[in-house]
């Protein structure tokens, strides 16, 4: 039987073409734009160099080899096999897979599954997750992070959380923080750095919406008009067929809710 394709790595391929071509990047994470500058897809490259190196910079002395788990396009492990780390890549994408593969050479071992479905023996000094950890199962994912530690490493996450807070969180996902500071708080992990850069990466979400608005938005309601015009028995066809799936789509990426 054909394995079912997962929608998040789908997500992923989509967006590295859409960096590629359109903003000059093929990193597959959030900008980081600090005094308050305006977000655009031209300075949208330099916003996710600062993200990158802000990782970097948090990276702990004696750290020497690093999982990179969710590793995107492999951008952020091309930069630190260069400073000199030890960098291995997990993703469940075979598309992005490839293409870290083409980057990094036989540098960095690439295992192609679901971080829980991993089996590595390999100890390592660092785990990161860099915009992947939302992802993951939470229990299960922090204990499979303990076991694959030395009593010496460290994790490192770089995510969107949900708090309890008054009004509609600005994006739907991530793990609720108080269920992930509590996992934390229950293992033998121990929390040593704490950093808010949520007003820092707030304008990633400002050119999304602007880049939903003006360019799916007029393409989705473009292609929807040819289809009805053109093939009508068709496209109520598969509004019916697919009636919950296209909602989700629509709720998911044209409205911002999960």
């Amino acid at each position: 039987m054909t394995k079912k394709i997962d929608s998040k790595a789908v997500g992923l391929d989509i967006g590295l073409l859409i960096g590629r071509f359109f903003m000059d990047t093929e990193d597959l994470h959030y900008g980081y734009w600090p005094d308050d500058k305006t977000a655009t897809a031209q300075n949208f490259a330099e916003a996710q160099y600062r993200h990158s190196k802000l990782i970097i910079d948090n990276i702990p002395e004696g750290v020497k080899s690093i999982l990179d788990v969710g590793s995107g396009s492999g951008n952020l492990a091309k930069k630190l096999l260069g400073l000199g780390y030890e960098v291995d890549c997990v993703l469940p994408s075979e598309f992005l897979a490839e293409n870290i593969r083409k980057k990094l050479g036989n540098q960095s071992m690439v295992h192609v599954c679901e971080f829980e479905d991993l089996d590595a023996d390999k100890i390592y000094d660092m785990i990161l997750f860099s915009e992947s950890f939302q992802y993951v199962k939470l229990g299960f994912s922090i204990d499979k992070i303990v076991e694959m530690l030395p009593d010496s490493g460290h994790l490192l996450i770089c995510d969107f959380f949900r708090k309890d807070l008054p009004g509609k969180s600005p994006l739907g996902g991530g793990h609720k923080w108080k269920s992930f500071d509590d996992k934390i708080s229950s293992s033998s992990l121990n929390k040593l750095t704490d950093i808010d850069i949520t007003e820092e990466t707030a304008p990633t979400n400002d050119l999304l919406d602007k880049f939903v608005t003006h360019v799916l938005g007029p393409i989705k309601s473009i292609s929807g008009d040819y289809l009805e015009s053109n093939y009508p028995r068709l496209t109520g066809f598969m509004k019916w067929k697919y009636e919950k799936r296209l909602a989700k789509i629509n709720r998911v990426y044209f409205t911002g809710q999960l």
